[in-house]
């Protein structure tokens, strides 16, 4: 994935989201933003240029704008005049304030984009480097199949031949969503999370052995067919190995690794007679069940836990009733009692 983008991709892909509108130096608007944190430069307005992250979007809020406004016109054209300087990638002014006249200038010389939102400094920053992160955020591809099963991503992998097309074609038919088919385009985003994308040529076509190319819109309907979706489970199809030994409790709990990220994982060995959907749609609810807190095999051995500790109390009361008797210490009568 792109490591940069330019300023007018910025404004065409994310202008909706973060209300941005050119104002001036539309010249430079192939200008490259190549890192996802944006930079206040209130120090640099006072001449403290070290450690100026320079290479970042700059934020012009209240603070920088009423700054700049008391001073006087040559003064104010003189610190932007320095500023324009380095190679910034662009100017933001936040919250509606306006373009003091100076800055306009200094975009249109120098072909820096002035670019104007109607959001607040702290809610611009933070749509901003989400976007950002989200298209800088490092990518892999994988051989495997992307399912929205109940709104969970499933990710299916799984040697050629194993059946993950024919797992997931019998997920379509009772319901579910496509989202990539054969090859997976793998994205980590913020807040340590995975996304799965089909890319666009193949966005609704899948191959099944033995049938060929399949347009899954054709047969399924618009709505079978997704664009990205989280990774929250990895599936991974095996052949049966009656030597391995498989998770029968649940109490393990095994972990993917996609971009250092832990998804929860498992292994559904492939046999005559297992039906592979119906066991990948009851992971996905499992998963669902565990996010509101309902844990089958947690709860399942707390139940039998307590039950033998009641029914070692009950041993240990019966022994010292047998030895509490033998002895005379107790009658038979307060024994009954």
């Amino acid at each position: 994935m792109p490591n940069s983008m330019t300023v007018r991709k910025l404004i065409r892909y994310a202008g909706y989201e973060l209300q941005l509108e050119a104002a001036a130096g539309s010249e430079g608007l192939e200008r490259l933003i190549e890192t996802a944190e944006s930079n206040r430069p209130g120090l640099a307005l006072c001449g403290h240029y070290q450690h100026f992250g320079y290479n970042r979007v700059q934020i012009f809020g209240h603070g920088e704008i009423s700054y700049l406004e008391s001073l006087d016109s040559s003064a104010r054209a003189e610190i932007l005049e320095e500023l324009s300087s380095y190679p910034i990638p662009c100017v933001v002014v936040t919250s509606g304030s306006p373009v003091p006249p100076e800055l306009a200038a200094i975009g249109n010389q120098n072909n820096i984009p002035i670019l104007t939102t109607s959001l607040s400094s702290s809610v611009f920053t933070t749509r901003l480097l989400l976007f950002l992160e989200d298209e800088f955020g490092p990518a892999e591809y994988v051989h495997g199949n992307l399912v929205d099963v109940f709104g969970v991503g499933v990710l299916i992998l799984g040697k050629s031949g194993i059946g993950k097309s024919e797992c997931t074609l019998e997920l379509l038919q009772r319901g579910h969503r496509l989202i990539a088919d054969d090859s997976v385009l793998l994205k980590r985003v913020s807040g340590h999370r995975v996304f799965g994308i089909r890319m666009q040529p193949l966005r609704h076509y899948m191959e099944v052995r033995g049938l060929g190319i399949i347009d899954v819109i054709t047969l399924f309907g618009v709505t079978a067919v997704g664009n990205r979706k989280q990774v929250e489970l990895v599936v991974t199809l095996e052949i049966w190995d009656e030597n391995k030994k498989y998770n029968r409790t649940g109490l393990d709990e095994d972990f993917y690794s996609l971009h250092n990220e832990k998804i929860p994982h498992t292994v559904i060995p492939v046999g005559p007679g297992r039906n592979l959907s119906n066991l990948v749609e009851v992971a996905a609810m499992n998963l669902w069940g565990k996010k509101l807190g309902f844990h089958a095999e947690k709860d399942l051995n707390q139940a039998i836990a307590d039950m033998m500790h009641t029914k070692n109390e009950e041993i240990v009361l019966d022994e010292w009733q047998h030895e509490a008797l033998h002895q005379g210490i107790i009658h038979p009568t307060e024994s009954e009692t």
